[in-house]
């Protein structure tokens, strides 16, 4: 006889399946699905009903050959067709009241009030909000958007009302190649530079910015200028006050998710409140709204971040199966917690945060429980460890391919360092949030309460901070589309599916041959002949890598972003180059082989006939001349911001912005340029055209991504690179 426990049981899975039925993991899958589909062809995603078609018929025709009732399946068909549906609609809806704000270009009087500070390497990051533009032929606009403000450096603080004269560009919802994710999850549709920022007067504060403001205050005023920003970040998931260095050896150790509230933070949150709320012998409902209520807080004090949100939900949703006595499955939980956080936006699909996030949960739940009863095996093995290797590895080994295509590298490191350092900073974090709370309400005390947790934090970081950990990356190829081979693969060899050996081998098998072959496919340098591949970024990041047989050369239209080329350098695994040449005047040339230098090595740069940099390196060859050989490729310089390239018959003219010529240009088969000049465009009349920057009817970097270029029997093909 069925008892009604395992009946409610098996309203969410079954044990007896090959995959056994998770309804939530289903609908949450749908809603990804048509968040995806909407994204890739718009529309036409809605078409993709028609698939649930055939899965309904084969389901039928199954539950027909076992004489079972077909009305349920038919029902939940329908709903996943609905959620499906619903999914492709959300984003449809949320990048239309994006775009809905109006687009300004152009200099323009900009008033705000400062939600946010962060710092780069020039000065302040500002996010205004509750902004005003005033253009130059006197129209005001008030969008219900924000505004992101790079100035230098000033005494500005959140929720101060400021004005400045600034460059007003609009943030599209794609920008190079990729869904502008940031911006539309922060709602900041535009962006602005400034040389000074002006204090108009005080704003009233939200709740949780007040907060937030004086946690920041009281940290940074009884904790050391390298410690303070740390906690901050820690505390709040807010890195912009963290020197980039700092930050950069965290991550290359794989233990920079510590600044991003998430499953590790929510989790020590509620393991405080839960054991004082038993000390205290209250009801666990009360205890379990109690502890609702300060995590909502907590995670509103964070700015609601897809990681926070998602740790929220799914400690809410144990919590709630604990308090109920309700039988517990941590796949659906953890799949309606994505699916929670979808409904809120879609754009978080896109996110980083929230794939990472999502990926490790998914891992540890997935593969940490049957890794940690093989590890429990090996003999001499304690079980604790066993237990917390297989947390590590599988968190680790499910971010991999996420990593790799979104920041270029993946840590070596990170399983051991993840495994020793995260214990120790869960103590000191647990320490910091109880005295940082405790400070914000008795500012006054807050030297005394910080002090202690201060130096364990000093302490526990010092390792990160003193040792290097770049030389132990694994980078130089990607993933893209093949992490589902990877994914499935290691869906397979866990026990969420209920396979015997020999199938479970063979198909694994199967999923490692295709991925295999797949990954030398797209990484494998197949092509013949020369190429160019076109990289951008905001700012003056407009790179080009030329590979001519065995040598790799840098051309670059002004000094680089230091972080953006690092991370294209990794990505493409780069480090050494045959030869750099900058089309800039000498002191930007001056000012950016050094950035180049710190991420690789360079066996000469190149320069125009009658340069006065010639010797000014010691460790870098300078040749001075007009024309000259990259490889199989003919170079010649047209002044110092001008350079024609000559591959198998064929002229391509490459042009930095404001470029000027005093000498006829040749005819260009293909003009690479930042953006369109009809007096340039006129004095080469090219066949073809790219642009960096977006640039109405012509093809761009910025609207296409990355852009490879190839020369081969005097034709030129560009196709996006991988």
């Amino acid at each position: 006889m069925v008892t009604e426990e395992k009946k409610r049981v098996r309203l969410l899975y079954a044990g007896d399946r090959i995959v056994n039925f998770r309804p939530i993991l289903l609908l949450a899958a749908a809603f990804g699905l048509g968040i995806l589909f909407f994204w890739l062809w718009g529309a036409y995603a809605l078409f993709g009903n028609l698939c649930f078609v055939p899965a309904a018929a084969a389901a039928l025709v199954l539950k027909a050959r076992k004489k079972r009732r077909a009305r349920g399946l038919l029902v939940f068909s329908a709903v996943l067709c609905a959620v499906y549906t619903l999914g492709a609609l959300s984003l449809f809806l949320h990048l239309g009241a994006f775009e809905s704000a109006p687009a300004v270009e152009g200099e323009c009087t900009v008033v705000g009030v400062v939600e946010e500070i962060g710092t780069a390497g020039y000065g302040d990051v500002l996010t205004l909000r509750d902004i005003v533009l005033v253009t130059e032929d006197g129209s005001e606009i008030e969008p219900d958007m924000k505004l992101t403000l790079y100035a230098p450096s000033s005494d500005v603080q959140i929720g101060m009302t400021v004005y400045a004269e600034a460059d007003v560009t609009t943030y599209d919802v794609q920008s190079y190649g990729r869904i502008n994710t940031s911006a539309l999850l922060g709602g900041i549709r535009y962006r602005a530079e400034s040389n000074e920022v002006y204090v108009a007067g005080e704003s009233g504060e939200g709740v949780f910015d007040a907060v937030r403001g004086r946690v920041r205050e009281v940290l940074f005023d009884s904790l050391d200028e390298e410690t303070a920003p740390i906690a901050y970040a820690m505390l709040l998931g807010d890195s912009g006050y963290m020197d980039e260095d700092v930050l950069q050896n965290f991550r290359y150790g794989g233990v920079a998710h510590i600044f991003a509230v998430s499953g590790l933070h929510i989790g020590i949150v509620y393991g405080l409140l839960s054991a004082l709320l038993k000390k205290l012998h209250v009801n666990r409902w009360v205890r379990l709204f109690a502890a609702a209520a300060v995590l909502v807080f907590y995670a509103g004090v964070c700015g609601f971040s897809p990681s926070s949100v998602r740790a929220l939900v799914m400690c809410l949703v144990v919590s709630l199966a604990d308090a109920a006595g309700c039988a517990y499955d941590k796949l659906n939980s953890v799949s309606l917690a994505a699916l929670a956080v979808l409904l809120v936006n879609p754009v978080y699909l896109f996110s980083v945060g929230f794939q990472l996030s999502l990926a490790a949960a998914a891992g540890i739940i997935v593969l940490g429980g049957h890794l940690s009863r093989l590890l429990a095996r090996v003999r001499f093995l304690p079980k604790k460890l066993g237990s917390a290797l297989a947390v590590c590895f599988s968190a680790q080994v499910c971010t991999f391919p996420i990593l790799l295509d979104c920041f270029g590298y993946a840590s070596v490191l990170g399983l051991f360092l993840n495994l020793v350092f995260i214990p120790v900073i869960s103590m000191v974090y647990s320490a910091l949030f109880v005295t940082a709370a405790a400070s914000a309400v008795l500012p006054f005390a807050a030297g005394v309460l910080l002090f202690v947790p201060g130096y364990l934090l000093e302490v526990a970081v010092t390792p990160i901070l003193m040792l290097e950990f770049k030389v132990l990356l694994i980078c130089g190829f990607s993933f893209a589309g093949l992490a589902a081979l990877f994914y499935g693969g290691l869906y397979l060899c866990s026990d969420k599916v209920n396979l015997r050996a020999a199938p479970r081998a063979a198909a694994v098998g199967f999923l490692c041959l295709l991925l295999t072959a797949g990954m030398l496919f797209r990484n494998g340098a197949f092509t013949q002949g020369d190429t160019l591949t076109l990289h951008s970024y905001y700012g003056d990041n407009n790179l080009l890598l030329l590979r001519s047989g065995e040598q790799t050369f840098l051309i670059a239209t002004g000094s680089p972003d230091a972080a953006y080329l690092e991370r294209l350098f990794l990505q493409e695994g780069i480090s050494s180059l045959d030869g750099v040449v900058v089309l800039a005047d000498e002191s930007e040339t001056n000012a950016a082989l050094p950035v180049v230098l710190q991420y690789a090595t360079v066996r000469a740069l190149y320069v125009p006939e009658g340069s006065a940099l010639d010797g000014s390196f010691r460790t870098v060859e300078v040749v001075c001349s007009d024309e000259f050989p990259l490889g199989n490729v003919t170079a010649c310089f047209y002044g110092e911001e001008i350079l024609v390239l000559c591959a198998e018959g064929t002229t391509t003219v490459i042009a930095a912005e404001g470029a000027e010529f005093s000498e006829p240009l040749p005819h260009a088969d293909l003009l690479v340029s930042d953006c369109f000049d009809e007096l340039f465009f006129l004095a080469c009349t090219p066949a073809e055209e790219i642009y960096f920057r977006k640039t109405e009817g012509k093809n761009s970097v910025y609207a296409a991504g990355s852009l490879q270029i190839q020369w081969n029997g005097g034709i030129i093909s560009v196709t996006q690179a991988r």
